[in-house]
């Protein structure tokens, strides 16, 4: 057993028999050995990352069998420390983002779409602006037909009638247009 393995395996014992001292002494010999781990793997949040796994080989360390080195152990908790912050990173950007991206963004499909976007543009600009204004704040703005009909000052069913006729001439302005 070489010297820093014995020295490593005394701080540990001393450290589960209850020796704060020694426990942190062994954390912080490991500490320079996770920051550069984890600052070959992402330039964001090192020092948090550190921390967190710290506090995380503190909360399981009586898991720790000692069938690896104490080094390594550390390492894998270091590592999936970093792998569940790239999880909560996407999971908090896909909540704030916001945008509606195609399943696949493929050049074609990114240029299908927007001579889709164009077509249904153009369509609308050819409805009279009674049947635009219905349609824009029912599917553009998301309103109501109550919301819409109180905006216009017009009755609901004036709305709907609206909506329907000018969906009639939406399909049939697209229909002329293909």
């Amino acid at each position: 057993m070489s010297e820093t393995t014995a020295v490593e395996a005394r701080l540990l014992e001393n450290w589960r028999a209850g020796d704060r001292a020694a426990g942190s002494e062994l954390l912080r010999h490991y500490t320079p050995a996770l920051h550069a781990f984890l600052g070959r793997r992402t330039r964001r949040n090192v020092d948090d990352l550190v921390q967190r796994t710290l506090l995380a080989c503190v909360q399981s360390l009586r898991h720790f069998q000692g069938r690896s080195s104490f080094k390594a152990f550390l390492l894998g908790i270091a590592r999936n420390q970093f792998f569940m912050s790239l999880r909560s990173d996407a999971a908090r950007s896909a909540e704030t983002s916001g945008l509606v991206s195609w399943p696949e963004e493929t050049p074609s499909q990114l240029f299908a779409a927007k001579q889709e976007q164009m077509r249904l543009g153009d369509a609308l600009e050819q409805l009279a602006p009674h049947f635009r204004t219905v349609l824009s704040l029912y599917y553009l703005e998301g309103l109501s037909v109550d919301q819409i009909a109180q905006t216009l000052d017009i009755s609901v069913g004036t709305v709907k009638s609206r909506l329907a006729r000018g969906r009639t001439m939406m399909r049939g302005a697209l229909e002329d247009a293909a």
